[in-house]
């Protein structure tokens, strides 16, 4: 392989990241940018803890405790006390047994392709800390 040509990661990482319009991953980014927005309640551009156990908590029906929300931002270089970034996000989706058309499929079931500034701000999951809907 010549030293322009590409390895698959770099492929992989080239797409996810990319912000040609044209590229194949466009779907995936879209996606995931609508999955991040939708749960980033104070809108700071990062999934805090309490942000992220919503997204597991809706689309798997696990609980996310602090030391496995630990566990995932340092896994992916972010920071614990700001939480994890849009970039962050879509490393999580693109790792092995991730599934972002099924969770998305879950968090906006009637909307098909909707994005998540399409929904209302009182349908969004809050979630306390005993896995109760607070959202209202």
């Amino acid at each position: 392989m010549s030293s322009s040509e590409e390895t698959p990661a770099a492929s992989v990482a080239s797409a996810l990241f990319s912000s040609d319009d044209t590229s194949l991953a466009e779907g995936f980014r879209d996606k995931v940018a609508a999955l991040h927005s939708f749960f980033d309640r104070d809108k700071d551009g990062f999934l805090n803890h309490s942000e992220l156990r919503g997204l597991q908590l809706l689309t798997s029906g696990e609980e996310m405790n602090v030391p496995t929300y630990l566990m995932a931002c340092r896994s992916i270089g972010c920071d614990p006390q700001q939480g994890i970034s849009l970039d962050g996000l879509r490393l999580v989706y693109a790792a092995e047994g991730s599934n972002v058309e099924d969770d998305y499929s879950k968090v906006f079931p009637a909307k098909g392709e909707a994005k998540a500034s399409d929904k209302e701000e009182d349908d969004v999951l809050e979630v306390g800390e005993d896995g109760v809907d607070i959202s209202t």
